[in-house]
């Protein structure tokens, strides 16, 4: 069974230095603004550099808002930690073998879109995310996107029935 990373609030330290100044007037800064955001990725980019997935290569992690901006960021990431003085191995390749993401909250068809072309359909799955997202909000907004009524049922419980073995 795989696991799911989910994010969590960051570290005091990084509070006082990133989000105090603002959090009298954005509290949800902190939270699922950015702060959630920023941990998970860094948790998930941390997981794929620890060498985890070569000690466990069946592992395989669930990511929610869309991977938390690390779809967009695969190209990157991936060119740069490729340069000279880094380990070897394609930071793409592991990211893209072992994990996958659910929208839940993302409900932005740009992101499903980049996800979709960085990730595969196959590695995506509907998800809301109560108490920030409603389920309407998320199922209308799937079902208006532009793609394919296939790629919708994959991602609407296709593929979370074959990763789960539901």
């Amino acid at each position: 069974m795989p696991i799911y990373l989910h994010p969590s609030f960051p570290h005091p330290a990084v509070i006082e230095v990133y989000y105090k100044d603002y959090l009298t007037q954005f509290p949800e800064f902190v939270g699922p603004a950015l702060g959630f955001t920023v941990e998970a990725a860094t948790q998930g980019v941390r997981m794929v550099l620890s060498g985890v997935f070569d000690a466990y290569p069946t592992l395989q992690v669930i990511l929610g808002h869309l991977g938390e901006g690390l779809p967009f960021l695969l190209s990157r990431i991936d060119e740069t930690l490729s340069r000279p003085g880094n380990r070897g191995g394609s930071f793409r390749d592991a990211f893209c073998s072992h994990f996958h993401l659910t929208t839940s909250g993302n409900f932005s068809t740009n992101a499903l879109v980049c996800s979709m072309m960085e990730m595969g359909v196959d590695r995506i799955m509907f998800s809301i995310d109560w108490p920030f997202a409603s389920n309407t909000m998320g199922a209308r907004w799937l079902e208006g996107t532009p793609i394919s009524a296939e790629d919708k049922a994959k991602i609407f419980g296709g593929n979370a029935r074959r990763l789960l073995r539901l």
